[in-house]
């Protein structure tokens, strides 16, 4: 009983900063989203107006819609440039393997800024990319839309994002055991098929744990759309800051964000369903891993 006690006296100052910096501010956005703007004041009259404008709204479903789906694409590609990668750091790097690693996450030490403006460098129309194109000959004139379109977006997002992708993947191929491909060999299986039937399921949940931080950040990044997307910067979180700042609509601001995320709760709860019924998901569970 006395071990009870001090056990949850030296966690509550965890759960009560957790409580004060995460949920509580969660918490308050919920009710101001049942809330309504009159003017320049916000009526605490509880309401449902903002979730239904939300749902017969053409531009924020849209806007809901294309951040969730660059969130799954961006999470697609990382995945097949993130695979092999993953897999050669795990499976092939002996003795420079904390080194690989470093140099995959140095790039994030930099800041956000700073990686889009070398990105705006490189791909602008007076950039390193243009230069060397028309110093060769292959064009005549600069490539417009290679800065301030949704390809540029994309490049940056996915340069950004990589390696989170990467570490997700490269944690189960490191929790593969080697044995297991050797058997399939012994038994016949050629490479697609111990890919298939061996590799991949078993990689599965960290293909997932990878696509999902890349899926919830690339589907929450305001700063690269509006620096290198030009028309095409207008997405769902431009929106909220808009409303919480020039519009003052606190309360559709507010029910944009949990809108976004609830769907996205919904989507974490898909995602530990299917690890938990993977192999590895329940060896882990069983303390077998």
């Amino acid at each position: 009983m006395e071990t009870s006690r001090t056990g949850f006296w030296l966690s509550f100052p965890v759960y009560a900063a957790v409580t004060a910096l995460c949920i509580a501010p969660l918490l308050i956005l919920l009710v101001y989203s049942f809330f309504q703007v009159s003017f320049v004041a916000i009526l605490k009259e509880p309401t449902l107006k903002n979730y239904v404008r939300i749902a017969g709204s053409d531009t924020y479903r849209w806007l809901i819609l294309k951040a969730f789906g660059s969130g799954l694409g961006i999470a697609a590609i990382t995945a097949v440039i993130g695979y092999p990668i993953a897999w050669f750091i795990a499976k092939r790097v002996k003795v420079m393997k904390s080194a690989m690693l470093t140099l995959l996450l140095v790039p994030l030490y930099t800041g956000d800024l700073v990686r889009i403006f070398a990105w705006r460098m490189l791909l602008g129309a007076e950039g390193v990319l243009n230069t060397f194109l028309m110093w060769t000959g292959v064009i005549r004139e600069p490539i417009g839309a290679l800065l301030f379109s949704s390809l540029a977006t994309h490049i940056v997002l996915t340069y950004n994002y990589l390696p989170f992708m990467v570490l997700g993947l490269w944690l189960a191929f490191e929790a593969l055991d080697d044995r297991l491909l050797e058997a399939a060999s012994d038994l016949g299986a050629g490479t697609l098929s111990a890919f298939r039937r061996v590799t991949l399921p078993l990689t599965v949940p960290g293909l997932i744990a990878g696509g999902m931080m890349v899926f919830v950040m690339v589907a929450g990044d305001y700063l690269t759309p509006q620096l290198v997307g030009g028309a095409s910067g207008v997405t769902i979180i431009s929106a909220i800051n808009d409303l919480f700042g020039t519009a003052f609509d606190w309360p559709l601001g507010s029910a944009i964000a949990w809108t976004m995320l609830a769907i996205l709760m919904l989507l974490f709860a898909a995602a530990a369903i299917t690890v938990s019924r993977s192999t590895l998901g329940k060896a882990l569970a069983g303390g077998e891993a």
